[in-house]
């Protein structure tokens, strides 16, 4: 809540004395975002004003319970008491932090960007709270007018009462920007900075000189432009390139005319930059790491057939936290970690497939029965337990945030036309808006790829071609590799609109499920980048519906107006790659490229082995 607000106050008291009871909301919530209004992804993070209208909603709805709840006669005198001991202390508790304000940039440039000062007003007034150190001032700022001096500045920050002030000039000629910020603090002291760029990479140059303020203004350690030229320096040492066009394993011993310059080193003995888990004894379906219990550390997902496991990294292995068994008569699809009721700790959602196979008919007939569970405590708890829709996540622009989205199953096809945006109450689901996609887009084959103005759609198609659709729908581009199957196999019939599956089917339809891709600014700074993993195998060339790959590479590829081109690739890894992710897996603060492998032992399930892969990346 926020401190500075009676209500806020008042329900922290609350809080407290009912041993927390009353359903509190974050303080803050991070909500990182992308805009594409009016051009490009250049804009990020939600206003704070919004999020702030949200928070005085939430309290008055409290406060009106508050009331109530006061009003009657279980309340006491020793009640009232502590109250206002509450009351009086929670000030002076919110008085450490020191403040700033953001006031409008200086806009020069067409009307058609003439929102850009208010943008960078709410953007940069998210990047740069440092909570409990340096916090946003709760004062107005909309009777402010930009400074045009430093004596200006400085009077402005007085009459504001905070600690720091931060203003700039935006001026917009063509496609060119040329910027300059300039943060004042109280003592006098200036900061300045300016750039010149492309207005598609603002987004990049302002995240950078807010971390630049973040350091040498607010004197947030890890932060400081020095530490970062550093850092880079350091980097640069590390990941020196050799001129050699071979790929070569760095410290294998082994030189490009050691043997034979024929030969092509793929990676030696030495594994540099790659950790490997143990093998666990079991064959996965997907996997996420993400923080399930709230407690800072994130948890290993993985998701078996019948069965989801958590694990944490320790001590250079996984450690095994629970297991949850789910129905035997399952077929689990895809595990997506998303914070469906925005309390800052995400929930499992776990999209499934029930099959129920009946004598003397071809292809068994199926359900969707999806679940979301949550891990609080270390401990899997169901919250809605077979839902009759494939449940999915979805990251829709211009947000970008997670979404959760249901599909029912199709009458021909496995798959219903129609997705719709889905939300939890209570123990069920209920359905919203439709989302609309291109043709044959499911909840599991279909991500959204930003581009300087607007987005294009990814597609996995039944052959597992990633196809690229505008947003107009427009069909641009279908590579000619394959990708990002899972190995999990549904079986349907195929049979005609209105008519039961019979004796008498004909054709048995097998769908593949993919994994799911990944997009990210990695190599580039202002262009995404596709992550997915490229199948490697003779046997599913030559047999339709064999899906289960022997090797894979991890490709990033990006959009360059006419087809998805390779940035990099990581080198061949043996087994059957079933999920990839992006994040911290051994809770260091940097991500990692995560990947979930099947070891190859032949045809079937029964004798694969689970291992676990993490990438180092070198990124800033």
């Amino acid at each position: 809540f926020y401190s500075n607000t009676v209500s806020g106050q008042l329900c922290s008291a609350l809080m407290l004395l009912t041993g927390g009871s009353i359903q509190a909301w974050p303080r803050r919530i991070n909500w990182q975002s992308t805009f594409t209004s009016g051009h490009g992804n250049w804009y990020k993070g939600l206003p704070r004003n919004m999020l702030r209208g949200t928070k005085f909603t939430r309290l008055q709805d409290i406060t009106h319970f508050t009331e109530e709840y006061m009003a009657s006669r279980r309340f006491n005198i020793a009640l009232f008491t502590m109250l206002a001991t509450l009351l009086l202390a929670a000030p002076a508790l919110a008085q450490d932090a020191k403040t700033f304000a953001v006031l409008p940039f200086n806009y020069n440039g067409p009307k058609m960007y003439s929102y850009f000062p208010q943008a960078f007003q709410a953007s940069l007034a998210n990047d740069l709270e440092w909570v409990g150190h340096v916090e946003p001032t709760s004062k107005s700022l909309s009777d402010i007018s930009t400074p045009k001096s430093k004596a200006e500045a400085l009077n402005a920050l007085k009459g504001l009462g905070v600690d720091y002030l931060i203003t700039g000039t935006i001026t917009i000629i063509n496609k060119d920007a040329n910027l300059e910020i300039e943060a004042i603090g109280s003592d006098g002291k200036a900061w300045k900075q300016k750039g010149q760029m492309k207005i598609d990479e603002i987004t990049p140059w302002l995240d950078a000189q807010s971390r630049a303020i973040m350091g040498d203004v607010f004197n947030r350690p890890g932060y400081s432009t020095a530490e970062k030229i550093k850092s880079e320096e350091d980097l640069k040492r590390s990941t020196a390139l050799t001129s050699s066009a071979f790929i070569m394993a760095q410290n294998s011993g082994y030189q490009t005319d050691t043997l034979n310059p024929q030969f092509r080193y793929e990676g030696g003995t030495e594994n540099i930059g790659r950790w490997r888990s143990q093998t666990l004894r079991f064959s996965s379906y997907s996997m996420v790491v993400a923080d399930g219990d709230g407690d800072g550390q994130n948890e290993i997902f993985i998701l078996q057939k019948s069965a989801i496991a958590a694990y944490r990294f320790r001590q250079g292995k996984l450690e095994h936290l629970a297991t949850f068994k789910m129905a035997p008569n399952l077929t689990n699809i895809r595990l997506e970690a998303v914070d469906l009721d925005r309390d800052g700790v995400p929930e499992l959602v776990v999209g499934a497939y029930q099959v129920e196979p009946k004598s003397g008919i071809k292809a068994p007939e199926g359900t969707p029965k999806s679940s979301i569970l949550s891990f609080n405590g270390g401990k899997f708890k169901y919250i809605v337990k077979k839902y009759n829709r494939f449940l999915g996540v979805l990251r829709i622009p211009p947000t970008y945030m997670p979404i959760l989205a249901a599909q029912k199953k199709g009458q021909r096809d496995l798959f219903d036309k129609y997705i719709s945006e889905a939300y939890v109450k209570g123990d069920s689901i209920q359905l919203g808006q439709k989302i609309q996609h291109p043709e044959y887009g499911n909840v599991y084959n279909m991500t959204y790829l930003a581009q300087e103005m607007g987005y294009n759609y990814l597609i996995i198609n039944n052959k597992h071609k990633i196809i690229t659709y505008s947003q107009t729908f427009e069909r641009l581009n279908e590579t000619d590799e394959s990708f990002n199957s899972s190995g999990i196999a549904i079986f349907t019939s195929d049979t005609m609109v209105g008519m039961g599956p019979g004796v008498t089917d004909e054709r048995m339809l097998t769908y593949n499920i993919p994994f799911r891709m990944l997009t990210a600014l990695l190599s580039s700074k202002t262009k995404y980048e596709i992550l997915a993993n490229k199948n490697l195998s003779a046997s599913a060339q030559l047999v339709e519906s064999y899906k289960y790959f022997t090797q894979g590479e991890i490709h990033s590829m990006v959009w360059d107006g006419v087809g998805l081109n390779l940035a990099w690739k990581t080198r061949r890894i043996k087994g059957q790659v079933s999920d990839i992710a992006l994040a911290d897996i051994n809770n260091d603060g940097k991500k990692q490229l995560c990947v979930l492998i099947n070891t190859f032992a032949g045809i079937g399930y029964g004798n694969r082995k689970t291992v676990v892969l993490a990438y180092d990346l070198q990124t800033n």
